[in-house]
């Protein structure tokens, strides 16, 4: 049985944006980096969906190398228009 996880990488700073302020305005250092939080995150199928992980596609484009390559959804196409 092949392994179906979902496997992303979640960086982020490891203090919010006020904070890395107050910490370069108080260094010594003119060009101190804060370190960043390095995280795999690994999801089953079903999680990684109903989280928005991942979008639910049809067979036939799973198989086409079309539906490799991920497009992000337009903006604007609502009702607005």
């Amino acid at each position: 049985m092949a392994d179906k996880a979902i496997k992303r990488f979640q960086v982020r700073n490891m203090v919010d944006a006020s904070s890395q302020r107050d910490l370069r305005e108080a260094s010594v250092y003119s060009s101190f980096m804060l370190p960043k939080l390095y995280m795999k995150m690994l999801y089953c199928v079903s999680c990684a969906i109903h989280g928005r992980v991942v979008r639910v596609r049809n067979k036939v484009l799973r198989a086409s190398p079309e539906g490799r390559v991920y497009k992000p959804p337009q903006k604007g196409g609502g009702k607005g228009n």
